[in-house]
């Protein structure tokens, strides 16, 4: 049986969708206290919670600011607005990790605000609506860039070891080259 690449696209989102969810739900559920880190996540939740907290913590005024604007306590639990941010941030027809990780910010921003006012079922109902606008109009793109394993390599943070090792391998490199020219001259 011959497995054609229409049927590999769509296994492939399909999977994306679930982990998009998911991946969604938890990051969301990290930055509101509904949900601990735990010690095996995979690279792609631990690497979006850190972009999402460093983003927050960056643009919690303007997060704030626009909250107020869109009259989130009035709405309930309509939480549509959420499409209409991200229709603004994509308008332009340019799709990126940074845009992503804002538009994931900017929900989180919710989350935790609407979690301030006792709706701690925010957490689902927003996660869904970025997850839903994210598998309705960018699936492609996501797939084309590795998905959430391309969202973390792209905001890959090398480790303090493995910079010390990159240091050490460069000064005993460099030692190398000095030993082979010392003897080169003699």
């Amino acid at each position: 049986m011959k497995i054609s690449h229409q049927e590999t696209y769509h296994h492939q989102t399909g999977a994306l969708d679930i982990d998009t969810r998911q991946l969604i739900k938890c990051v969301l559920g990290q930055c509101t206290g509904l949900l601990k880190p735990r010690w095996n996540e995979s690279k792609a939740l631990s690497t979006t919670s850190r972009v999402i907290g460093q983003l927050l913590e960056k643009h919690r005024y303007t997060y704030n600011g626009m909250i107020n604007t869109l009259y989130v306590d009035d709405r309930g639990d309509d939480v549509k607005f959420l499409s209409s941010v991200a229709h603004i941030i994509f308008e332009d027809g340019t799709v990126n990790w940074g845009r992503v990780a804002s538009l994931m910010s900017f929900g989180a921003a919710v989350c935790q605000y609407l979690r301030g006012k006792g709706r701690d079922d925010c957490v689902d109902v927003v996660g869904e609506e970025i997850a839903e606008y994210l598998a309705t109009h960018h699936t492609d793109w996501l797939v084309k860039h590795n998905s959430w394993n391309g969202f973390a390599e792209f905001f890959l943070v090398a480790e303090p070891e493995s910079r010390c090792r990159n240091i050490i391998m460069t000064l005993f490199g460099l030692a190398g080259i000095v030993a082979t020219m010392t003897f080169l001259v003699m």
